[in-house]
C-alpha cells in the first residue's frame, strides 16, 4: 500500500485526490495545508487536511510526516523540493495554474532548479507542458483535474438564466467584457460574494448555463475548462465554452478514474 503526503493545496485539488484515493483504497493519503482566508483553505476544511497557520510550523509537520511515507506530493511549491529530497523519499511536483503559467515563474533560474529536482512532473493543462523548463529530462504527465461528483450532482429546481465567476487570478476588466459581449449572464466577483464551497452545488444548479470565459493576468485565455465549469456541468448546467455549447460532464475528470491514472504514475516512479 503506498503512502502518500500531499504537500499544500491549490483550488482544492489535493483534497480530492487525498479524499478519493483514500476513498477507493489504492493507499493512505494525508494532507497538510497553509491556513489562508481564501478558497482552497475552505475546500482543504471541507475535506480532511490538517491546516498550519504558520508555514514554519507547516514545514517541520511535513518533514516529520514524509518519514513515514513513500512518496511526497508538493503542489505549486517547486522551491520546496530541496527540504524535502533530504528524506530520500520519492518527489512529485503537481502545477496547477499561474504556478508555472507565469513567465517570471517559469523562466526563474531558482524555480527551474528545484523543479529538476522531482521525480515526477504532473500539470492539469494540456499546452503547460511547454512552459514547464528543467536543466535535465524529467517526466512529465498530464493528469486532468478532478471533480468531486457526490458533492457536485443535480439538485433539481427550475434553471433559471446564466452565470459566471470572475476572481482575482484573472483581467477582470478583459474577462468582463468578453463574458458581457457573449451573454447577458449574471458576473459574480468571488472576491465580493462569497459562495461557500458547501453550498455551490445547490448555487450552481439554479443556472441553465455556466460562460466559462477566463482571460488570465498575463495576457493568455485559459483554453481549458476552468474547475467551475466541470463543476456546473456536473450539476447539470450547460456551459459555453471556447464558442460550444457543452453539455455532459467529461469522463476523464471522473475522480475515480483520475486516481486510477495518479497510483498508476506512483507505482512507477517507485
Amino acid at each position: 500500500m503506498i503512502k502518500v503526503l500531499h504537500v499544500l493545496d491549490i483550488a482544492g485539488v489535493s483534497s480530492i485526490l487525498t479524499h478519493y484515493y483514500n476513498k477507493v483504497g489504492k493507499g493512505k493519503a494525508d494532507l497538510i495545508y497553509h491556513q489562508k482566508n481564501n478558497i482552497s483553505s475552505e475546500i482543504s476544511k471541507f475535506y480532511e487536511g490538517k491546516s498550519f497557520s504558520q508555514f514554519r510550523f507547516l514545514l517541520m509537520a511535513g518533514l516529520k510526516k514524509s518519514m513515514k511515507c513513500d512518496i511526497i506530493h508538493i503542489h505549486g511549491a517547486e522551491i520546496l523540493i530541496p527540504l524535502f529530497k533530504i528524506t530520500g523519499k520519492k518527489i512529485v511536483l503537481h502545477y496547477h495554474g499561474s504556478d508555472i503559467n507565469e513567465e517570471k515563474r517559469s523562466n526563474s533560474i531558482k524555480r527551474i532548479i528545484c523543479r529538476s529536482m522531482a521525480d515526477l512532473i504532473i500539470y492539469n493543462g494540456k499546452k503547460m507542458e511547454v512552459k514547464i523548463k528543467t536543466i535535465k529530462k524529467i517526466r512529465k504527465e498530464y493528469l486532468p483535474n478532478p471533480v468531486d461528483i457526490e458533492h457536485f450532482h443535480p439538485i433539481m429546481q427550475k434553471k433559471i438564466g446564466s452565470v459566471s465567476f470572475v476572481s482575482t487570478n484573472l483581467d477582470k476588466e478583459k474577462t468582463i467584457a468578453s463574458i458581457q459581449s457573449i451573454s447577458d449572464a449574471e458576473i459574480i466577483d468571488l472576491n465580493l460574494q462569497h459562495i461557500p464551497y458547501e453550498n455551490m452545488p445547490e448555487f450552481l444548479s439554479k443556472f441553465e448555463t455556466y460562460i466559462d470565459v477566463k482571460i488570465m493576468s498575463w495576457g493568455d485565455i485559459l483554453p481549458d475548462l476552468s474547475t467551475t465549469a466541470l463543476q456546473a456541468l456536473a450539476c447539470g448546467c450547460n456551459v459555453y465554452h471556447s464558442g460550444q455549447i457543452l453539455k455532459e460532464f467529461p469522463e476523464e475528470h471522473r475522480p475515480d478514474k483520475i486516481i486510477e491514472k495518479l497510483d498508476l504514475f506512483y507505482k512507477e516512479i517507485l
